[in-house]
C-alpha cells in the first residue's frame, strides 16, 4: 500500500489525524522517521525551528529541496538511502515550526527522491521533491 495514494499535496495533517485515518497504533509515528505496517511509504517528519526541548536538527526546505539530519544513532537512515531499492516511496510532512498549523499539524509535501548524505550521527540527507508547482 502507498500511503500517497491516500494524501492530498499541500494539506496539513495532524499525527492524530494520519493515525485515524490509517488506523495506526504504533506509537513510533512520533518519531521523525516513520514506516507505517503493511505500507510501501516512509514518512518524514521535519520541524524547521524546533523547541528547545528536543534535538537541535538542522533542518530546511527550499521549495524543491529538504536538506535534513537523520537520527543520531542513525537506525533509520537505510530507509531513507535505500528507499528505492526497498520499494518504498519517502513522504514528507514539514512544518516550519511545531504550532504553524492547528493540532501541531505538518504540511504534506509528497513524495521526495534521496539524492545524497553526508557525515555521521547525525547524517545529513539531501533530498528532491518530484512535484513541482
Amino acid at each position: 500500500m502507498k500511503s500517497s495514494d491516500y494524501l492530498e499535496k499541500s494539506s496539513t495533517y495532524s499525527r492524530k489525524e494520519l493515525q485515524q485515518l490509517f488506523r495506526i497504533t504504533d506509537a513510533t509515528i512520533n518519531t521523525g522517521v516513520f514506516q507505517p505496517k503493511g505500507h510501501s511509504s516512509i514518512w518524514l517528519f521535519v520541524t524547521k525551528n524546533k523547541t528547545p526541548d528536543r534535538t537541535a536538527y538542522n533542518d530546511d526546505f527550499d521549495g524543491q529541496i529538504l536538506n535534513f539530519e537523520g537520527q543520531l544513532e542513525g537506525r533509520t537512515d537505510n530507509k531513507i538511502i535505500n528507499h528505492l531499492s526497498d520499494g518504498n516511496e519517502l513522504l514528507v510532512f514539514y512544518r516550519d515550526r511545531k504550532n504553524e498549523y492547528s493540532n501541531y499539524a505538518f504540511k504534506y509535501l509528497g513524495k521526495f527522491l534521496y539524492v545524497s548524505h553526508s557525515g555521521d550521527k547525525p547524517k545529513r540527507f539531501v533530498l528532491y521533491s518530484t512535484y513541482s508547482d
